[in-house]
């Protein structure tokens, strides 16, 4: 067996009707009384539509902090399903999520408290997720876009986007001011003296990572971003990488003419597409991930 890691999306927990990020926003509209339609907008833009409106219909504004609180407590009512516990089961130490709940932790231990998961990043960041994670039995869970139980770390607009891929290009290409003078010098020269593994964006560089349940739409500039940057490191240092990064779709996505433009552009910057399953994905999608997770224990285990 090989070390991996695994990127998992949202795609897992939308098998639980209303666990989509769409039904997150339509829920804070609901609370706070506006009325907007989301439909065909982009996730991080709605979010800050929403936002500015509920800002307008308060004097003097509104804090940013009690809407991602709001947005938390109905994130920790997402309990974990099958597929949860059949990702928890595969010999993975790395496990990335782009989903602020803590299911993987709640499958890991069921007794735990969002409040008593400390954050086992070298840098203790209270906004951004360069290097937050927690541990739970011996399983790594990195939560890239924010975790429920710090709600301000949890990436919602542009805003807060545009901030952390400015972390993003700092700590891995140009270095980063943090107090700590580790990380002075970027990941693209630390690669070279082995200094790895203190950041989810290191695993991009130095393991095979298979990545699940992620539409990764062109919004996840952060992503986007990382995967363009190895694809130039790669060609320009002229750097012949032993890993490989893997990308599972639907069949009855790939298939369909609007994902050609997103599949495209992933071989060419050299993500490997799996589409082998889900011929019949609508309705069926727990049986997909269970072939996908499938797939991933046979090739891991070889």
């Amino acid at each position: 067996m090989h070390e991996y890691s695994l990127l998992i999306g949202n795609g897992i927990n939308n098998i639980t009707n209303g666990n989509s990020w769409f039904d997150v926003l339509n829920s804070l509209g609901h609370t706070h009384g506006i009325n907007i339609d989301i439909q065909g907008k982009p996730f991080p833009l709605a979010y800050e539509e929403i936002y500015f409106n509920i800002c307008n219909q308060q004097s003097g504004g509104f804090p940013e902090n009690e809407i991602k609180n709001s947005i938390a407590l109905k994130i920790n009512t997402i309990s974990p399903n099958e597929i949860h516990k059949k990702i928890i089961e595969l010999e993975c130490n790395n496990i990335l999520t782009t989903n602020y709940d803590l299911t993987f932790e709640y499958c890991l231990d069921s007794s735990i408290k969002p409040e008593n998961l400390k954050n086992e990043g070298k840098i203790k960041e209270s906004k951004y997720n360069i290097f937050r994670h927690h541990k739970v039995n011996n399983k790594n869970i990195w939560h890239i876009h924010g975790t429920l139980n710090q709600p301000q770390s949890i990436i919602l607009g542009y805003e807060h986007y545009s901030g952390y891929l400015q972390n993003m290009r700092s700590y891995t290409a140009t270095g980063s001011q943090y107090t700590d003078k580790s990380f002075k010098e970027p990941l693209i020269k630390r690669l070279k003296k082995d200094d790895i593994g203190n950041s989810w964006i290191d695993d991009f560089f130095t393991k095979d990572v298979y990545i699940l349940g992620l539409n990764l739409d062109f919004v996840e500039i952060d992503l986007w971003w990382l995967l363009t940057f190895i694809e130039r490191y790669r060609l320009e240092e002229k750097i012949n990488f032993q890993h490989k990064l893997v990308y599972y779709i639907p069949r009855y996505y790939y298939d369909d003419p609007a994902s050609k433009p997103k599949i495209d552009l992933l071989r060419s910057v050299g993500v490997i597409i799996n589409h082998k399953f889900g011929s019949e994905f609508i309705g069926k999608e727990k049986e997909y991930y269970l072939d996908v997770i499938n797939d991933i224990f046979n090739i891991t285990n070889r």
